[in-house]
């Protein structure tokens, strides 16, 4: 399974946002350029996010885009969702006409079982656990 590249700039850019310090609104020319993502390509991309609650913006001096909630409020699934039309669907639909043979309905039931797994953790990974998984492990230090 993979996202499309349009889901990728979006994870991209939110994580760029969730980052940033909550005072300072990004420029997209600075998120294009930070998160290596074609302008006219996030343009679009910020304006679904935007329609999707996920990100405000303000014009002008001083302007730019913020995350609309807190990182933590804001699962990887939720981007996915929004940008792709949904999560991980490797089970086919169940359809009357589907073909019975030895096997189908294992089979059928262990892809569901996997896109459950999967869409379950994009649903419980937020952006804030995207960006603590990015700092070094802090050193424990025990006093005695």
């Amino acid at each position: 399974m993979t996202i499309s590249r349009k889901a990728e700039y979006a994870l991209r850019a939110m994580t760029l946002l969730a980052g940033a310090p909550p005072d300072r609104p990004m420029l997209i020319q600075e998120l294009a350029e930070t998160g290596g993502i074609p302008l006219k390509f996030l343009e679009q991309i910020l304006l679904t996010l935007k329609r999707g609650g996920l990100l405000r913006s303000k014009r002008g001096v001083g302007g730019g885009y913020h995350l609309d909630k807190p990182a933590r409020q804001i699962a990887i699934a939720d981007i996915i969702a929004l940008i792709d039309g949904g999560l991980c669907a490797l089970a086919p639909a169940e359809t009357d006409d589907a073909p019975e043979f030895t096997g189908a309905r294992g089979l059928r039931a262990a892809l569901a079982d996997i896109d459950a797994l999967v869409n379950g953790q994009l649903r419980a990974v937020s952006l804030e656990d995207v960006l603590q998984r990015d700092t070094p492990d802090a050193m424990l230090a025990f006093g005695i």
